[in-house]
């Protein structure tokens, strides 16, 4: 009987569209790295083959710690499904066994989860096939390395993840409780991965890694180049220490879940309510007189705002939100403590580095909590069944979606209070009783709220498109990994980055300086988009527990008529004005690169010039700068000399002028000899042609002007070395060097090689 269920369940999930829409996504992923130069997942570079061994086994490792969402759709609901569709009365009541039954269902899913990783190892096989990826980059394919990898290391940490998955959920019939799992489970190899930084906490940190990461590390951390591309590490001492605790570990998981799962249905705990006597002749129940029903023009928002209050309510009194919120505070002090030293240098516990510890590390379980309750918000009313009776109602569609928003955003709110009040109380504690308020609020927590907020409109709109809500917790998986991934394949404009901004310094000195205003254009940029995506969720909001996909979309255009129509196009029509003034900031008053374009201009300079690398060029003896500083603009202009002088023993013909800057505006640049300049504008290098060449011992004087400058804002990047307090410029960054140098050239071979 084992057997027939454990089939039955490989059958039922192979059917299913989650799993198959796992398997293109992470086939895709890892092929992409293969085959895109700027996706890197596992390694590759310096020399390191794309399918060298130790890529192949890192790339494993990665993508089982995304793999766990796969695990949580896939192998923690197998139980639960049965109660919520009612058939697990059913099953229960036939001759299978508790064990059959529970360990059947669980093997089943665990090897669908299996197969679907198996388009890891297929996706770096096919990649490394590809004619278009550059053959030095590649290495023999070699099939054990592909079984090792998959076998030794990644599948203990998808049995990991789906044992623990699979015994919170059973015992506790919340799914719930399998992604506060997921949360600390990510929580414990984040901390790993701090400790790592240590080097007396290595190995501690290799040992209590839950995906192996660490331990793989430090089994290759001095391997040559060619080790890297040959061979992998023995299976043994702490990789294998760390693979074989993590196996126990759900072993024991598994173990807990056989004691704790009750075949039996389990009865109600509730007792009958009494009710009492009503007295429908004078309309009085309890002795009360029930409020007449009101109707007007503010019904609406009040009940909205009712509701939104209920919503918010809900979440915060759930057991649940209570543990990811301490989940979250945890992983936020552990940054704080072990953050505050580095390279043996101990810092301060001041706002400002409050601020970027919380960013870092309690903003990731704030983006779990607006993903996980979207979904529990969007579709709580059909899983009750309980929403045909509200959605019979005259309430327009927006008293639905918009308590939901507030409710959601409210609880961010809640969770940005409680981590500012804990930093600002970790201050205290850690000996620095003076915690910048303005800085917090200002620095912190508006911000933040927006930010975050952005996040839960997209995830309640996702989930508003989606026939169900795993697939709208798969669009926000996906969401955040193209997020991730973006960057790397040459896609960094935060024009199309949702929720994207140039970044904040923050500073001591300075504060948030006019950075704080940089970001905030592309805020307002992208709040009216998240307000069109608010209105397109309305549009798109289900009426009833039968209302599908399909259907709302065809009724989309009806729904979007009227006053709702003119305020997506008023939203739209923000947006792309917005979307306009950011672009000509950041591509036309100033210079926009990606780090392709980069890599490309350093290619092109160094087959352009490096010709002059053995060119004699003549010695500065003296130099005069004036500097005007204008740090409001914020702008430099420099005037300046350099006197020269011919110690080469040989005429010269030739001066070779170069700026470091591309983007350092040149006013002028004269020799007191005559000469014919030759200017390389894409370069930002000039050849001084002599009419006479330069003798042995003669002199000359090179004036130059130039102008360092930022106009508007920029996309990333924006200049932090002219500012109010504590300017700081070089002179490589405004005045001329003479000649060629190596330094700042590409110095990765397959990046050389990517460009000739």
């Amino acid at each position: 009987m084992f057997g027939k269920i454990a089939a039955f369940e490989l059958r039922y999930q192979i059917r299913q569209p989650v799993f198959w829409v796992a398997t293109a996504f992470f086939f895709l992923i890892v092929f992409g790295s293969m085959t895109v130069d700027n996706i890197q997942i596992g390694g590759g570079g310096g020399g390191v083959h794309k399918n060298a061994p130790t890529a192949i086994a890192m790339t494993h490792l990665v993508m089982s710690i995304f793999f766990i969402f796969v695990t949580a759709a896939l192998v923690a609901n197998v139980i639960v499904r049965d109660d919520e569709t009612g058939f697990g009365p059913l099953i229960r009541s036939t001759r299978i066994t508790r064990l059959d039954y529970l360990f059947g269902r669980f093997t089943g899913a665990f090897a669908a989860a299996c197969l679907v990783f198996l388009a890891v190892p297929l996706g770096i096989f096919i990649g490394s096939l590809a004619p278009w990826v550059d053959p030095e980059t590649l290495g023999p394919n070699r099939l054990g390395v592909y079984a090792y990898a998959y076998g030794a290391l990644a599948l203990p940490s998808i049995f990991l993840t789906s044992a623990l998955f699979f015994a919170l959920a059973t015992t506790t019939r919340s799914m719930m409780a399998t992604y506060i799992g997921a949360t600390a489970l990510l929580i414990l190899w984040v901390i790993m991965g701090t400790l790592a930084d240590q080097q007396e906490m290595r190995e501690i940190a290799a040992w209590l890694d839950p995906f192996g990461g660490i331990a793989l590390g430090e089994a290759i951390r001095y391997y040559t180049t060619f080790e890297a591309n040959s061979r992998l590490p023995d299976l043994s001492g702490t990789l294998l220490a760390n693979r074989l605790i993590w196996i126990a570990a759900g072993l024991a998981a598994l173990a807990f879940a056989c004691l704790l799962f009750r075949f039996e249905t389990r009865k109600s705990g509730r007792k009958p309510s009494q009710e009492p006597d009503a007295e429908p002749s004078s309309g009085r129940i309890l002795g009360r007189t029930p409020a007449a029903p009101q109707q007007g023009l503010s019904t609406p928002w009040v009940q909205a705002a009712h509701r939104a209050r209920l919503e918010a309510v809900q979440i915060l009194r759930s057991p649940a939100f209570g543990i990811l919120l301490v989940l979250g505070l945890f992983n936020a002090s552990g940054g704080i403590l072990f953050g505050l030293e580095q390279n043996g240098s101990v810092f301060l516990p001041t706002t400002i580095r409050m601020i970027e510890m919380l960013q870092g590390a309690f903003g990731f379980v704030v983006v779990l909590v607006a993903i996980y309750y979207a979904g529990d918000l969007v579709w709580r009313d059909r899983e009750q069944r309980f929403a045909d009776i509200v959605d019979s109602t005259s309430a327009p569609d927006w008293t639905f979606m918009v308590p939901k928003v507030l409710g959601l955003v409210m609880v961010l709110g809640v969770m940005v209070l409680i981590s500012t009040l804990a930093a600002a109380a970790a201050q205290v504690l850690l000996g620095f009783p003076h915690p910048d308020w303005g800085q917090y609020l200002g620095g912190y927590a508006l911000p933040t709220l927006v930010d975050w907020s952005l996040i839960a409109v997209l995830a309640i709109f996702l989930q508003a498109l989606a026939p169900n809500k795993f697939v709208g917790w798969a669009l926000m998986v996906t969401y955040l990994v193209l997020q991730l991934s973006l960057g790397t394949a040459g896609f960094e404009h935060n024009l199309y980055r949702y929720g994207g901004d140039p970044g904040v310094p923050l500073s001591d000195m300075n504060g948030q300086g006019d950075y704080a205003g940089f970001a905030a254009w592309f805020r307002a940029y992208w709040t009216a988009f998240a307000i069109f995506l608010l209105i397109l969720t309305q549009g798109l909001w289900a009426r009833g527990a039968r209302d599908g996909t399909r259907a709302r979309l065809a009724r989309l255009g009806r729904r979007l008529r009227g006053p709702t129509g003119l305020a997506a196009a008023g939203a739209l029509v923000v947006f792309a004005g917005l979307g306009s003034f950011i672009f000509v900031n950041t591509n036309v008053w100033n210079s926009y690169r990606t780090q392709q374009d980069e890599e490309r201009l350093t290619a092109d300079y160094e087959k352009a010039f490096l010709k002059y690398e053995r060119l004699p060029q003549p010695s500065v003896t003296d130099v005069t700068l004036n500097l005007d500083l204008d740090p409001h603009a914020p702008r430099l202009r420099v005037t300046g000399a350099y006197d020269l002088v011919n110690d080469t023993g040989e005429p010269l013909s030739q001066v070779h002028v170069r700026f470091e800057d591309p983007d350092l505006k040149v006013e002028r640049l004269t020799l007191s000899l005559p000469a014919r300049t030759e200017t390389f504008e894409q370069f930002n290098c000039r050849s001084l042609h002599l009419a006479s060449a330069l003798g042995p011992g003669h002199t000359a004087r090179l004036e130059f002007a130039t102008v360092l400058a930022q106009k508007g804002f920029r996309n990333a990047r924006n200049t932090t070395r002219l500012v109010d307090n504590g300017t700081f410029v070089s002179n490589s960054e405004f005045a001329p060097i003479l000649g060629m140098s190596r330094n700042g050239l590409l110095q990765d071979r397959t990046t050389r090689r990517k460009y000739g």
